[in-house]
């Protein structure tokens, strides 16, 4: 019972990010949720798990970018569990017919990466490809 009022509350407290992408160059299914999911997985693994990123070492990145259900996410499990209930979901919304958003929720988000999260997600919606 415990687990379900938590998993409930960390979605209720998870906040669309305020910066939207027109993803035209980026797309890789109907709508633009599929390139903005691309994109940010490219920056995603760019800036966390490249070279000089830091902070992120003991997770592993796993795209579900897939129109056929629907989906358009990236998910941070443990690197030593990959099974392992996803800690981070980043979701990719179409907006309208050109634009999408972004929305963050799980654990990390309320941990003491939460507020880089966030802000890399702002700044790669708003068009920087830049890391922080």
């Amino acid at each position: 019972m415990t687990r379900k009022v938590l998993s409930v509350t960390v979605l209720l407290l998870a906040l669309p990010l305020a910066g939207c992408l027109d993803t035209k160059s980026y797309e890789r299914g109907p709508g633009p949720k599929y390139g903005l999911a691309t994109l940010m997985s490219d920056q995603i693994r760019k800036c966390w798990f490249g070279a000089g990123g830091s902070g992120f070492s003991e997770y592993a990145a796993e795209s579900d970018v897939n129109p056929v259900f629907n989906r358009a996410r990236i998910l941070l499990v443990p690197k030593n569990d990959l099974e392992a209930k996803p800690l981070l979901i980043v979701e990719a919304i179409d907006k309208n017919n050109t634009q999408a958003t972004v929305s963050a929720y799980g654990p990390l988000m309320q941990g003491a990466q939460g507020a880089r999260i966030s802000a890399d997600l702002k700044r790669w919606t708003s068009g920087s490809q830049a890391c922080s």
